[in-house]
């Protein structure tokens, strides 16, 4: 197949001349003369061996030509220091014709009074797998370990952002991570007892498939102990939460679902988790006093769907906010910047690993250039840890682009550009000034139709979801909360994971197992 059908859309345009790719990347961050720009070439020959002419153009002047032979599937990269120019641009010409160019100069970090502290989170998920008889219906948490997704450069994307982090641990690279309790309560099945799967598989806690999920939960903690990540907690399955206190008055129900999250979370760290990830960011000011009772101080939203039509102190996503509800109960707000995290998320088909790299150094300066602009004291980029990789129409590309941009972050902090921090951290450094009195029930997308709208059954299954709401009410009113309130709450919890309800991965089967166990416990 050839890789060019592998592209999509991408942070920056494929460049291609025949069977030739080629980039160009204008790079002004080094320590060797702040005065000069690095540029790098990289070219890839796709058809027949061919002698190519390379030539590059610096405000149409000509500063370099030089000749390679290319065989066929050869990489060639070189790179060449020239003096910045404003107003300037580089380009990068094969056989004669445009391939790439660039604007040339040196973003105006100065400008910044302190480096610009940047949080990113990484969201790994998965829904539970396993149904009420404890057989796994499908292995993706264990999947996105052991698979060889990112073949040559790692398996799957849980098991690369570990070996990536931990060769970086001794740096200065700090990132947050959600690792959500329903992915660690499978991990736990895996190696402590084995799953069975429902083709007839069992795997074996001892099996080399295991090992590499021990591995993998061994690396998470070793980083979190060392605070080079922090690890999040949320609510045990992905529930719209947010959702479900509004319209059916849940909040005891994701209250108890919280708090069973947070205990599998503090279980894995060790230690308290002070953050929490609100699946989907659905959220409603009536979660406040549950996350505060719980002793959890700080979530993360949504600038575009979150902050705009906030009430309060609103001024940009810039910096830490502060909400309180009716009852004095307050929650600090990290809004994400939406641009930014789509771009990873979906703007993720390269063609190569040098598109991704390009894409990588793409990303970094448009991030550098909204910290200069809006002198930023503080950025967040929020998304799936796991999708925006796997879900590419070429993971391995992508596999490159993460690890480009740890080296970018990685360089631009011993910089002093910027400071990558955790969470936690910048809670503590950038007290929250700005205070919110609302902010509005909705999710990262702005509404709620992909998991009630878009698939014609979904007001079928809600209006399922609606009576064993009813009837679940009616039972613990008369008998208490016993244990079978706590079987059907837990059937509960497992028909209401939104990956179930998502329009794209729509799963009535799982819905329908657990509500047949939820109505188990009725009769």
């Amino acid at each position: 197949m050839s890789t060019t059908l592998m592209c999509g859309k991408a942070l920056v345009e494929p460049r291609f001349l025949n069977s030739i790719e080629g980039y160009l990347i204008v790079d002004p961050f080094e320590d060797v003369d702040r005065n000069e720009v690095k540029l790098q070439i990289f070219i890839r020959n796709y058809g027949v061996d061919k002698n190519t002419e390379v030539e590059l153009r610096i405000c149409d002047k000509t500063i370099t030509k030089m000749n390679f032979k290319l065989s066929s599937g050869e990489d060639v990269s070189f790179e060449i220091y020239v003096k910045a120019k404003e107003s300037c641009e580089v380009k990068l010409l094969i056989d004669g014709v445009l391939l790439d160019k660039e604007s040339i100069g040196i973003p105006r970090v100065d400008l910044l009074e302190v480096p610009t502290k940047i949080v990113t989170v990484f969201h790994h998920h998965q829904p539970p797998n396993y149904g009420p008889d404890e057989v796994y219906r499908a292995l993706w948490p264990f999947n996105y370990v052991w698979k060889p997704i990112l073949f040559p450069y790692g398996l799957g994307p849980y098991h690369y952002h570990a070996i990536l982090l931990n060769r970086y641990s001794e740096d200065i690279v700090k990132l947050t991570y959600n690792i959500s309790p329903s992915l660690i309560k499978q991990w736990f099945d895996v190696i402590e007892k084995g799953v069975k799967v429902v083709s007839g598989e069992f795997i074996e806690p001892t099996s080399t498939l295991a090992g590499l999920v021990k591995e993998t939960i061994d690396i998470y903690r070793k980083l979190a102990k060392n605070k080079v990540i922090e690890v999040l907690t949320s609510i045990y399955a992905h529930k719209i939460a947010g959702y479900l206190v509004d319209l059916y008055n849940l909040d005891d129900d994701i209250k108890r679902e919280l708090e069973f999250g947070l205990n599998i979370t503090r279980d894995f760290l060790g230690r308290e988790p002070k953050g929490v990830w609100l699946p989907e960011m659905s959220f409603s000011m009536k979660l406040i006093p549950i996350i505060a009772s719980l002793g959890l101080e700080y979530t993360f939203l949504d600038e575009r769907y979150h902050l705009r039509f906030a009430e309060g102190d609103v001024k940009n996503h810039y910096e830490l906010y502060e909400v309180q509800d009716g009852s004095s109960n307050k929650l600090v707000v990290f809004f994400r910047d939406t641009e930014l995290s789509d771009d990873i998320a979906f703007a993720n088909n390269y063609c190569s690993e040098i598109h991704a790299i390009k894409g990588a150094y793409r990303f970094v300066n448009k991030m550098l250039s909204k910290c200069v602009d809006n002198k930023a004291k503080l950025l967040t980029i929020a998304l799936d840890g796991e999708n925006w990789i796997a879900l590419s129409a070429n993971p391995p590309a992508t596999a490159i682009f993460l690890k480009t941009l740890i080296y970018l972050f990685k360089k631009l902090s011993k910089l002093g550009i910027i400071e990558t921090v955790r969470a936690e951290e910048a809670v503590k450094l950038l007290q929250p000034t700005r205070k919110l009195r609302f902010i509005p029930s909705t999710t990262w997308l702005g509404s709620y139709k992909k998991w009630r709208g878009e698939v014609p059954e979904h007001e079928v299954f809600w209006n399922m979801v609606e009576q064993r709401i009813s009837r679940y009410r009616e039972y613990v009113s008369k008998h208490g909360f016993d244990d079978k309130a706590e079987k059907m709450e837990w059937a509960l919890w497992h028909i209401l994971d939104s990956d179930y309800w998502w329009a794209e991965f729509w799963n009535k089967e799982m819905i329908n197992i657990w509500i047949a166990e939820f109505d188990k416990y009725l009769q």
